[in-house]
């Protein structure tokens, strides 16, 4: 695990997961981790060494939405081994049979919820068929896997936060300054008196925040704001 816990950059910590990988017989790997329980499936943190034409095309279709490794990984902690049985309903299948035809075999999902309410997935896949063979294998490799993720959780804070910046909604100073007083209790009007402006004015940060945040109310927006850092609340 040296390599894993000693990487200089990202590049150096993901190519350690998949030289680990690889050496307990696993060809593919993924790790996909949500930083805040806030954020969208679709900002997650992710790196993978799955074709890209299927990454493409999984994004594109929204598939993270429907995917039942995915849905239990979010709500279980116990490792999920694929197995057609769980893919259920007809979009599920087709997944399944596109994932197949992309090299994605045979895999095991590990979920992964992290101190600081990181919440995720690591995947590990070969290209044999689904048999006895693979429980076999997955069984054998188990408590290496464990201990990875376990690893991989601790190791990938930085890469999360830096990801995680990149998605941070850019305010003004005026736009902070209406969410802090929001945060506080202080209605329209009140904040106007403070910021020395007309109501119409606060009412329109408060329209580019709601935007800016994709939610429908100010409140809303003042707790991601307050949850992300990006205003003291008081």
């Amino acid at each position: 695990m040296a390599p894993l816990l000693n990487a200089a950059d990202e590049g150096e910590w993901f190519g350690a997961i998949a030289g680990l990988a690889d050496t307990w017989g696993f060809d593919r790997i993924l790790v996909a981790m949500l930083p805040r329980p806030t954020m969208r499936l679709e900002d997650a943190y992710l790196r993978s060494t799955y074709a890209p034409a299927w990454r493409q095309m999984y994004d594109e279709e929204g598939m993270a939405h429907f995917d039942p490794t995915v849905a239990h990984c979010l709500s279980r902690s116990a490792p999920l081994i694929w197995t057609p049985a769980i893919f259920a309903t007809k979009e599920q299948r087709s997944l399944f049979e596109e994932a197949r035809s992309y090299g994605l075999r045979s895999g095991v999902s590990l979920p992964i919820h992290g101190p600081n309410q990181e919440a995720g997935m690591m995947c590990f896949v070969n290209e044999s068929n689904l048999s006895d063979s693979f429980q076999s294998h997955v069984d054998a490799a188990l408590p290496n896997l464990v201990l990875l993720r376990d690893l991989v959780i601790d190791t990938s804070q930085r890469h999360l936060n830096t990801h995680a910046q990149t998605l941070l909604p850019k305010l003004t100073p005026r736009e902070r300054e209406c969410l802090k007083w929001t945060a506080r209790g202080k209605s329209t009007w009140e904040i106007s008196q403070i910021l020395n402006c007309s109501e119409a004015v606060v009412n329109f940060h408060m329209k580019n925040i709601r935007t800016k945040f994709g939610v429908n109310s100010r409140r809303a927006a003042a707790v991601i704001a307050a949850q992300l850092g990006l205003i003291d609340p008081g």
